[in-house]
């Protein structure tokens, strides 16, 4: 079973995927790859961790350039908007929660493939490799995805593409969870 999630921001694709993850956890799945939640201060938005969903260890995907500079990290790195990639903790946490396949009832979870996490050379390539040799998984991708590679690997392992909306938001996990079982 291979489920890759789409939508536009803020519609709650993120919330879905945990929850899928949450329900085939309890059910006895592993769960390995990771999450990359927003981080806000005083209900700005500053950046973005990323954590491996098997260890639970994180760093920064990105941070803006504010925070950035206020947390002593270099600002030359490469930009997506108005963000900084931090890409030293984003490889080494996103690399090393990708290789964490067990057996047969492991499934890649990755919330998101989008242009911060592929802007990382050895990220998108690891992201590419998991791809290919997972046997379940369920992805979060950007709606505006134009990695040919990774949309090539997605269309040849057979991704059932789900668009989350308002009205599906809800109730859509159960479906999805059906489908893994």
């Amino acid at each position: 079973m291979f489920i890759a999630l789409t939508g536009r921001p803020g519609v709650g694709k993120s919330t879905v995927f945990m929850k899928v993850v949450q329900e085939l956890s309890t059910l006895g799945y592993r769960i390995y790859g990771f999450y990359c939640p927003e981080v806000r201060e005083s209900g700005k938005r500053i950046g973005f961790k990323i954590i491996d969903l098997h260890s639970r260890e994180y760093g920064w995907l990105a941070l803006d350039l504010l925070k950035a500079r206020q947390m002593g990290y270099e600002i030359h790195g490469k930009r997506i908007g108005r963000y900084i990639v931090i890409e030293s903790e984003a490889e080494r946490i996103g690399v090393s929660a990708l290789s964490k396949a067990l057996d047969e009832k492991s499934v890649l979870g990755i919330d998101e493939i989008g242009p911060m996490e592929l802007s990382i050379n050895r990220l998108r390539l690891e992201i590419i490799r998991a791809l290919k040799d997972a046997v379940k998984s369920i992805v979060v991708i950007h709606r505006n995805l134009n990695d040919v590679e990774i949309a090539d690997v997605l269309k040849r392992k057979g991704f059932e593409l789900i668009s989350i909306t308002e009205a599906n938001r809800g109730y859509i996990y159960r479906e999805i969870v059906k489908k893994f079982i």
